[in-house]
């Protein structure tokens, strides 16, 4: 390693952040390579010996904010000493608060990527990540007596129907990103929807 110069990983996070705030502040459009790379005084070569393209890193700032947001929340969500009431507060918040706002952040409409294989991708890597947690936290209220079993979950169908309800306030969420549809929910009638299942 040269004198002066940073860790791999560390330059990696370093393009990371500054794309990031670049995308927020102009839009994906409106971001080059030269952009980022003039934030770090850096050549054409070290952003390719890390990314393959723009899109690709888009795609490890989408997964950078989902790591951020998601996994402290994940692992309070599978903290069985935690209160169930303070576990569901938590669920409501992510839910609500933490993806509306990344899909907010990522989906401008009129300023994204025009092929939506990205879309599919943080789809994907949001909802796996709360597949576990969301079925433990439904089981452990179906137990605790807390929440009415209205879906029939049990041990063995517990994460499909995770999945199948997470998808579901995905599709809420995001459908007129992916369609014309104008079908949106807003965050508040998202809540009411978690607490018909879980109050």
């Amino acid at each position: 390693m040269k004198k002066g110069s940073k860790p791999p990983e560390e330059r990696r996070k370093e393009l990371i952040d500054v794309a990031s705030r670049l995308f927020a502040e102009k839009g994906y459009e409106s971001v080059a390579v030269r952009d980022i790379l003039a934030e770090v005084n850096g050549a054409p070569g070290m952003f390719y010996y890390y990314f393959k393209s723009k899109q690709d890193i888009y795609l490890a700032v989408m997964e950078d904010y989902i790591n951020e947001k998601l996994d402290k929340k994940c692992e309070l969500l599978m903290d069985k000493d935690m209160p169930f009431e303070e576990r569901r507060d938590i669920l409501a918040e992510l839910i609500v608060k933490d993806i509306k706002g990344y899909a907010d952040r990522f989906s401008n409409t009129g300023d994204t990527i025009s092929d939506a294989s990205y879309k599919i991708y943080d789809l994907i890597q949001m909802v796996g990540k709360l597949i576990k947690p969301y079925a433990d936290f439904m089981l452990q209220g179906i137990r605790e007596k807390k929440i009415k079993n209205r879906l029939g979950v049990t041990k063995e169908n517990a994460e499909e129907v995770a999945a199948f309800i997470l998808y579901g306030l995905w599709g809420l969420i995001y459908n007129d990103r992916f369609t014309q549809d104008k079908i949106n929910a807003a965050p508040d009638s998202m809540e009411d929807m978690i607490k018909r299942l879980f109050y």
